[in-house]
């Protein structure tokens, strides 16, 4: 993708990165949480092999790993590390598997290399991978500071304030040789980094080599949507009131909870052309609903419009008909719905063609829709179905309606807390 359009994430004293350059809202570095929590409650790991001395340094006694007990899509994390003569250890991410991580993550080596030539095993390289720009790491027994930024399919390292590495995970789509045709490491050559899933947990290394790396302020912040400082607006009003519907198809209950009665979609009365539109749903068992944004025709929406999928697949392998997919377009990056009769919380950022998409407070969809210029055919190559192929997404009028379907089957999607928070040209 070419840009993006996020509204919290960190300063962090570092040269600004391209996909960080657009962001207009900035929260501090005191907002992280520790990485492992305070005395390592979150953490996952053997017992006795990892621990923090009275400086609150932490180190392993052996080549095992720590890990976090909850996973991360889109991460802001820094710490910072010391490495004595020999050493050898690693950051993790996007691990799906911590009891055989080495095939299942990617690894951020870390290690006692000052002064060497960088190669893809050396200090912020992504090991077996890709190489950093230079050596920017410290003597041995200085403490260096490590930032990684993962966005989407996205990451960026910095190493002592400065930029390192970049790397986007969708263009590695050959399992043995990296884009600009360097070799992949052997051991790595099992999948193409663009088919891994940029989900996961997080951590370091144990000792690995004559002696332990050891780590202090590791914090961690996710990359989310954040309307602080912006006043959001019922977007139908407490009764329905804003909307252009059929009585028979929706009604509110005594709760606030919208819910369908039949497959008559509903609409704002206004149009929308920058904003947040931020919303609750719960799927009943079954259940295939759909968000509308962008459409210009009412009455003849689904050509007119692009729709976020709602639907009861939750142990779905994701496509462009999951929860959350931009349906028929924009394959989500990971499957975050709930299971039947759970609450989800997800928020939609349209910024002119930019559609960011935030689903239980992970980032799914970053989709550029002036990609999209073909009629019958995604930029991925699939196939787009016959009754989306009037328009292609990138003939669609950004400043377009903004709605929810209804029944479309037998089983409802109930919707409530539906907010809509303006966004001007300016952000």
């Amino acid at each position: 993708m070419k840009k993006i359009v996020l509204f919290c994430i960190l300063a962090l004293s570092l040269p600004a990165a391209p996909l960080l350059a657009q962001c207009p809202k900035l929260c501090d570095e005191g907002t992280m949480a520790p990485l492992f929590g305070e005395k390592l409650e979150n953490a996952d790991f053997e017992e006795g092999m990892w621990a923090f001395n009275d400086e609150n340094v932490l180190k392993s006694e052996k080549d095992s790993a720590i890990w976090t007990k909850e996973k991360y899509g889109s991460f802001v994390c820094s710490f910072e590390f010391k490495a004595p003569a020999g050493s050898n250890s690693g950051f993790m991410f996007h691990c799906t598997d911590k009891e055989n991580w080495v095939p299942n993550a990617i690894e951020i080596q870390l290690l006692d290399d000052c002064g060497k030539v960088p190669n893809y095993h050396s200090t912020g390289s992504f090991y077996g991978y890709q190489a950093p720009s230079e050596d920017a790491s410290k003597e041995c027994g200085q403490w260096n500071k490590m930032v990684i930024v993962s966005i989407a399919q996205t990451v960026d390292i910095y190493l002592n304030g400065k930029q390192i590495n970049h790397i986007d995970l969708s263009q590695w789509t050959d399992n043995k040789k990296g884009p600009n045709g360097t070799d992949i490491e052997e051991k790595f050559q099992g999948k193409s980094l663009a088919r891994s899933t940029p989900y996961g947990y997080i951590g370091f290394q144990g000792k690995h080599g004559d002696d332990g790396i050891t780590f202090r302020n590791a914090k961690i912040k996710r990359i989310s949507c954040c309307t602080e400082g912006k006043k959001p607006e019922l977007l139908f009003g407490k009764k329905l009131e804003n909307t252009q519907y059929n009585p028979e198809d929706w009604f509110v209950d005594a709760s606030g909870i919208i819910k369908p009665l039949k497959d008559g979609a509903i609409f704002s009365k206004e149009k929308y052309k920058n904003f947040i539109y931020d919303l609750e749903f719960k799927n009943t068992q079954d259940a295939n609903s759909g968000i509308i944004i962008k459409c210009s025709d009412r009455e003849s929406w689904i050509p007119n419009s692009l729709e976020i999928q709602v639907a009861d697949n939750c142990q779905w392998p994701v496509d462009n008909t999951v929860c959350g997919a931009v349906y028929g377009h924009y394959t989500p990056l990971f499957n975050m719905c709930k299971p039947a009769g759970e609450w989800n919380h997800i928020q939609i950022v349209c910024k002119g063609d930019l559609i960011t998409i935030f689903l239980n407070n992970e980032l799914i969809v970053h989709m550029d829709k002036s990609l999209w210029t073909e009629k019958e055919k995604n930029p991925d190559g699939t196939g787009v179905r016959p009754w989306l192929i009037e328009h292609s997404p990138a003939e669609l009028d950004n400043n377009g309606y903004l709605g929810l379907q209804g029944v479309h089957g037998s089983s409802a999607v109930f919707y409530r807390n539906v907010l809509i928070t303006r966004l001007d040209d300016t952000e």
